[in-house]
């Protein structure tokens, strides 16, 4: 099979990626084009008919820079899903489109599909605007479209501001596993059961068309999985709270996953405390 892929360069694109290969496939990059202003007539020039899909992850995550720099975040995450959406339609190809958490405090726990969106900054807001965009085209078009809203997906990868890397990252250093805000809970999914979840998806035929919450179906507190990397690790470090909370923190957003592992035949193979095992493992850090 034939996929094209945006976002190679970031933590989900570049794991999708060697996954893919792996498992036989063709990967064709694509960012050079997402990444350019929307044009019809610059498709011209590329080769984009032997696609089967359109993987599309590029795009400005920071939330604290959406709020910096909210024009270049809607400019370059608009564009990109307009472009992604053309390269889907000129190629014949299903798209699939990485959302995001775009369900603002949550009105009920487990959050599920049907919850009520609500954007709580520019990051979310390109979000929220981009699966329109895509819903819309994609049904006008007849593109077949998947849309996965994931939430806490965490690897190896060390990516500073994330609790899970930064937690890491203390370890690795002697420091202190320190965390701002014991409380919030997040559901935390290993970034190798997403990959197994692509493959199934990319691979099941009819194309069961949709949006889906995509996470493991269990929250941990901030200091629930401090302590539990301490006692994994064994660690002298002592776990420090620094107090400093999040202006309009979400205190939890435990996600409701059966839609998605109902339709796929899925189910995340790591707990969040295998998950952490084998980042351990990869690190050379667990014996």
């Amino acid at each position: 099979m034939e996929i094209g892929l945006t976002g190679l360069d970031g933590f989900l694109g570049s794991a999708i990626s060697d996954n893919l290969k792996e498992n036989g496939h063709t990967v064709v990059p694509l960012d050079t084009i997402t990444r350019s202003a929307f044009s019809n007539d610059k498709f011209e020039s590329y080769n984009l008919n032997t696609l089967d899909w359109v993987l599309h992850f590029g795009s400005k995550t920071s939330i604290a820079e959406s709020k910096i720099h909210p024009f270049s975040t809607y400019e370059n995450n608009l564009n990109a899903i307009l472009n992604a959406v053309k390269i889907a339609e000129i190629s014949n190809a299903a798209l699939l489109f990485m959302s995001s958490f775009v369900y603002g405090t949550p009105k009920y726990l487990p959050i599920d599909e049907n919850h009520p969106i609500q954007a709580s900054n520019p990051y979310m807001s390109s979000k929220v605007l981009a699966e329109e965009i895509c819903s819309q085209i994609c049904r006008i078009k007849n593109i077949p479209l998947i849309i996965l809203r994931g939430f806490n997906i965490y690897g190896s990868n060390t990516i500073p501001g994330r609790l899970i890397s930064d937690l890491l990252i203390a370890y690795i250093k002697n420091q202190p596993l320190a965390i701002n805000d014991p409380a919030p809970k997040r559901d935390y999914l290993y970034v190798k059961d997403f990959n197994d979840l692509i493959l199934k998806i990319v691979l099941k035929s009819p194309i069961k068309t949709g949006v889906y919450n995509v996470g493991y179906g269990e929250s941990y507190s901030n200091i629930e999985v401090a302590n539990l990397l301490k006692n994994l690790t064994d660690s002298k470090q002592e776990v420090r709270v620094v107090g400093i909370k999040r202006e309009n923190d979400i205190m939890d957003c435990s996600v409701d996953v059966r839609l998605i592992k109902e339709t796929f035949s899925w189910s995340p193979q790591y707990s969040l405390k295998d998950g952490l095992i084998d980042i351990l493992y990869i690190k050379k850090l667990y014996q």
